[in-house]
């Protein structure tokens, strides 16, 4: 395609970041003045959420609300860096909605409880004196190019809108990590804005591990699945179906400003005449991409960098980019000791591959020395590094985590303020159990004998295949895991493995909650809601006003226990049951949508949604239409069930496939169902779990909710406001003899 470019002789980037810092003196400013300031800045706000509605490359409720919390710390903090608590209740009072969502809720508790003892703390922020990670986290945050100069007021506003931004998982599959910074926000502010202060001005967050100071790093990528939507661009150089021109897109304005790309007509045709011609469109990837070829034809440059500085920049305007920081930081916390799942996976793989060497050499007097010093040198010698953009081999269990694994470093132990050398081939970790060899060699005297045998086998293919293969039995299927170890899903190098919240939460917090963790082995839905009841009446005596959140997980997922909601709160302040509770609120009116006859109309409306589903393994109509419930007077349930019985009859559905059709049949029904009916469901279901999940700006909570179709209670998902109720798929996997925990103990952190 030919593209003609009509762009102005400005672009359309007043619709995108940098901010325009208002740079004011606040202290100043007349009453008057300050109004007309806030409505200003509402005004811009509707404007770049308009303009991300526009463009429609990022959701723009999302981006809204994260631009919100810059804007919010851009009126706060003067231009002396000093902090204008004086001005919260009128900003609250304008920013935050009648009706808020949780998140404004969130942002609300953080300007009630600013006031001037927050003073010293933003008087000690400082701007990042070179430009690594923590240059980049501000430059991002503001769109600001390479050029601009980093100031003291950058770095307060940053940690300012840290505090005031939302935050959720998003696409990673660090829950474990994501579960504690969520607790931090939401409660411990203090705790919370030390660490984005710290993130800021160091670029690492430092711990007690074992009565020793570390540092934990982050890198700079953030996950983002909105760069990989494709979206077309018109001959004209639009957005397709709008009159944006494709480079004034707010994310990717971002991402050129943090590029230092010279943005003008004749660079926007360089840019696309290099793009690929793809008939269903370009992606945001494809545009950076392209944008970084024509930088460097331009002005020289190195593109993969460029290219990286882009990404990060794009995802920017909807994921704070330093609490993602903060959650890289807290995911490594859950494996610095060694016995933490992934670091004493590694440490076992190599203790393994060791061990025929380890026994051939037992009659020597010093191997007992040896072997000790080995593992001690060995464990210190590496940090794991969580990068947020690496894709998982499969979604996640959850459905809802695409990225996210342990990257192995070497650690510079003269330097702790240093991340260290990235372990990336098998060839690398072998020099690193190496290196851990000679240490060994070094404290153990007459030990000469035994470094040199263990050498010679470390420097054997041999003893590389045995570690890869005793990490993970699956890396067995393949016969040359040295030579192909980028094949392999998990390694020593790079692994997406989960964890549990409770080990970051021992790190973040200095205290051992390990031993109070509650479990119960749930037999099904309506035991883990009975559960949760219960637990809920024992942590209603504690609770605060505020929303409680307590550390939770099950084998698929690690989230927050929520005692205060509505819906448990209700029940802990009643007499009854649990029984009693779930019969009268869950039992009864849904049975009174599940016993009614089905319509036809709802019947035809079921029929076409599920065909939907299904029609990859039922493609011929006639054969569905066969399979389609026989009678006029059937109920919702009999309707419902008849149907899945006969798809998984067609089919012939093992147990998983049979239970996967269930779920299908019953997600189909809630989009079917007389709004009344669907109401009534969702209204009357109990949210017990905050996921860590959002539906746009909406969290998402787990709940327990009347099946129609099985008449039992179902285990979903639910919107905060008690809407988009969705059963979770493959129930069975969660709920049924699978194991909770939760800590119901305090989880304040250490001063």
């Amino acid at each position: 395609m030919k593209y003609t470019i009509l762009y102005a002789a400005t672009l359309l980037l007043a619709t995108a970041l940098p901010i325009q810092m208002r740079a004011v003196q606040m202290q100043a400013d007349t009453p008057a003045a300050m109004s007309s300031a806030i409505q200003q800045a509402l005004t811009t706000l509707s404007q770049y959420q308009q303009a991300q509605q526009t463009a429609g490359l990022q959701d723009p409720n999302i981006a809204y609300s994260m631009r919100k919390a810059v804007v919010l710390a851009d009126l706060l903090i003067d231009s002396n860096g000093k902090l204008n608590a004086s001005l919260c209740p009128s900003l609250k009072a304008a920013f935050i909605s009648a009706t808020p969502l949780e998140y404004e809720v969130d942002m609300a508790r953080v300007l009630d409880q600013l006031d001037s003892s927050w003073q010293p703390f933003f008087d000690a922020i400082s701007a990042p004196t070179d430009h690594t990670h923590s240059s980049l986290l501000l430059r991002s945050l503001f769109s600001m190019q390479a050029s601009d100069t980093l100031t003291d007021r950058h770095a307060k506003m940053g940690v300012l809108a840290a505090m005031l931004s939302p935050y959720n998982q998003g696409p990673v599959g660090d829950c474990f990590a994501v579960a504690e910074v969520i607790t931090d926000h939401e409660e411990f502010y203090q705790h919370a804005a030390n660490d984005y202060a710290e993130m800021v001005q160091k670029g690492y967050l430092t711990r007690s591990v074992n009565g020793q100071p570390d540092n934990f790093f982050c890198l700079p990528v953030l996950a983002d699945t909105d760069r990989e939507q494709p979206f077309n661009i018109d001959a004209s150089g639009m957005i397709h179906g709008t009159q944006m021109p494709f480079l004034s897109a707010p994310g990717l304005a971002a991402a050129c400003n943090v590029m230092g790309a010279n943005v003008t007509p004749q660079f926007a045709q360089q840019v696309l005449e290099t793009l690929p011609q793809n008939a269903n469109g370009n992606t945001v990837l494809d545009v950076i991409g392209a944008c970084a070829t024509a930088m460097v034809k331009n002005q020289g440059g190195n593109r993969p960098t460029l290219i990286a500085l882009g990404k990060f920049a794009f995802s920017s305007l909807t994921s704070n980019p330093i609490m993602r920081s903060v959650e890289a930081a807290f995911a490594a916390m859950a494996e610095d000791r060694a016995s933490d799942s992934t670091r004493g996976n590694i440490n076992s793989c190599i203790a393994q591959a060791l061990d025929s060497t380890w026994q051939s050499l037992s009659n020597d007097p010093q191997m007992g020395a040896f072997q000790a010093a080995f593992s001690t040198l060995f464990n210190a010698s590496y940090r794991l590094v969580y990068n947020l953009d690496v894709p998982l081999p499969q979604v996640s269990a959850d459905g809802s985590s695409e990225d996210g694994a342990f990257w192995l470093y070497q650690r510079n132990l003269k330097d702790s303020t240093s991340m260290g050398i990235r372990v990336v081939s098998p060839q690398d970790l072998r020099r690193l159990v190496l290196n851990a060899v000679a240490g060994a060699a070094a404290q153990v005297p007459g030990s000469a004998a035994i470094s040199s045998a263990v050498t010679q086998y470390v420097k054997d293919d041999a003893f590389l295949r045995a570690a890869l293969w005793a990490y993970d039995a699956t890396n067995k299927q393949e016969a040359y895991p040295v030579a192909n170890y980028k094949k392999l899903s998990r390694t020593p190098m790079q692994s997406p493995d989960g964890d549990n919240p409770f080990e970051v939460d021992d790190i973040d917090t200095g205290k051992n909650f390990d031993g109070n963790v509650q479990n119960r082995t749930v037999a099904n839905a309506q035991d883990l809601l009975t559960w949760c009841l219960g637990m809920a009446k024992l942590a209603a005596p504690g609770l605060t006003p505020t929303r409680d959140l307590f550390p939770m997980d099950s084998p698929q997922h690690a989230f927050h226990f929520v005692p205060g909601n509505p819906d448990l709160a209700a029940y802990a302040q009643n007499g009854k049951n649990p029984s009693d509770w779930i019969r009268q609120g869950l039992m009864i009116p849904g049975m009174k949508i599940s016993t009614r006859i089905m319509d036809s109309q709802t019947a035809s409306a079921l029929n076409n949604a599920v065909y939907q589903y299904v029609s990859n393994a039922i493609p011929n109509q006639s054969d569905y239409n066969a399979i389609l419930p026989k009678g006029r007077s059937l109920t919702v349930q009999q309707y419902t069930q008849a149907l899945v019985d006969g798809i998984n009859r067609w089919l012939g559905s093992d147990a998983n496939q049979a239970n996967e059709v269930g779920t299908l049949v019953d997600a189909a029904l809630f989009q079917v169902l007389p709004a009344a009916d669907v109401a009534t469901l969702e209204q009357t279901a109990i949210k017990f779990a905050f996921t860590n999940w959002n539906d746009g700006v909406k969290d998402i909570y787990f709940c327990g909710y009347f099946n129609p179709r099985t008449q039992a209670i179902g285990f979903g998902t639910i919107d905060e406001d008690k809407t988009n109720l969705q059963p979770m798929q493959n129930e069975d996997a969660w709920v049924t003899n699978q194991q909770w925990d939760v800590d119901l103990t305090p989880q304040a952190p250490a001063a």
